[in-house]
């Protein structure tokens, strides 16, 4: 048995209600939660009873996105029939899998209800009524996952270089100079957070490569934290030596 549920049980004393869950969790989506339970699910072919507790997430719905899903599948544009969430839309399954899904797979709803008592019964019950496997577990992969690989060498982005500073306890406590390739200042950027000062140095295209960006946007993500937390800030070189372009 699967069971999703809403924060606020884990409380240990519940822990002998859960003996026989195979899966407990929590969903949040209504598009991608949903496939990602899905393709989860019937990969196991020992799972047969879903069971939604707990309180809806307003605006999503996603407990009311399974309920339809369930009833009564996808239309041909791949979304929810029936549901009233804000994008019931699953790109990301195949028709066989929401059939399996459909077929295989007993949705116990109890959407809304927060009784814990009430819950234990249910899954005491539903382990009572435990249905067979099927006979074997669907499995179909998203894509095809690749294995990262050791960063390759940096070459110099032709707009220049940064140097990331911060300055607790100012209004803006990041601080980004910008320098041309030869070392000469040429901008400075500052600002409360690493979102606003990433936007604004793409806006004035004084980054144009993309492993670059990447790069920066690591560093001054770990410069935001650090006005948080009680590490220091040094900013790290990029991954392997910077080379000119012999071009």
């Amino acid at each position: 048995m699967a069971l999703l549920r809403s924060p606020g049980l884990d409380d240990p004393s519940l822990a002998e209600v859960f003996t026989n869950v195979a899966i407990i969790g929590t969903i949040t989506t209504e598009n991608l939660g949903v496939e990602h339970l899905v393709k989860n699910v019937i990969a196991n072919p020992y799972l047969r009873h879903l069971l939604v507790w707990g309180a809806d997430i307003e605006g999503h719905l996603p407990g009311d996105a399974l309920r339809n899903l369930s009833r009564n599948g996808l239309d041909r544009a791949k979304r929810i029939i029936g549901a009233t969430g804000a994008r019931p839309m699953l790109k990301n399954v195949t028709k066989s899998e929401v059939n399996h899904f459909r077929k295989h797979i007993t949705l116990n709803d109890l959407t809304g209800k927060k009784d814990i008592p009430e819950l234990a019964a249910q899954i005491k019950l539903l382990n009572k009524q435990a249905a067979q496997p099927y006979e074997a577990g669907l499995k179909v992969d998203w894509v095809e996952v690749k294995k990262a690989t050791p960063a390759k060498r940096l070459r110099l982005d032709p707009a220049g270089y940064f140097v990331i500073m911060v300055m607790k306890g100012k209004e803006y406590p990041l601080l980004v100079e910008h320098y041309s390739n030869d070392g000469t200042l040429r901008n400075m950027v500052e600002g409360r957070n690493a979102a606003d000062i990433c936007a604004e140095l793409i806006e004035k295209k004084l980054v144009t490569q993309l492993d670059h960006a990447a790069y920066l946007g690591r560093e001054l993500a770990k410069a935001e934290m650090s006005l948080f937390s009680g590490f220091k800030y040094t900013q790290d070189k990029a991954e392997g030596e910077l080379q000119c372009d012999s071009k």
